[in-house]
């Protein structure tokens, strides 16, 4: 029997990167040490064509733009999120996806 565990996908940042994305990952990252479930959560510095429609587990993705970032969950938006408030909502939204 395997034990369950997040998977954190980040890109590795370039020009396109709109929002402070090394605090916000290795934030999450830091969280996620303490979760037990199977879901896959991304941090990504630009509304990239990265996609998820393909994977079978829980999503969660962030996408950042200028000073905000966009939120989706299975890949649906679900909401914009202001720079501060990232990180806080970010956790919610794991939260109540496990």
């Amino acid at each position: 029997m395997y034990k369950k565990s997040p998977t954190l996908i980040s890109c590795p940042t370039c020009g396109r990167t709109q929002i402070k994305l090394i605090p916000i990952a290795k934030e999450i990252e830091s969280f996620l040490q303490g979760i037990e479930e199977n879901i896959t959560v991304a941090v990504m510095g630009c509304r990239s064509e990265w996609t998820t429609e393909k994977q079978e587990k829980q999503i969660l993705e962030l996408h950042g733009g200028i000073k905000e970032g966009l939120l989706f969950k299975k890949g649906e938006v679900i909401k914009k999120v202001p720079q501060e408030k990232i990180v806080e909502v970010l956790k919610q939204e794991i939260l109540d996806m496990i």
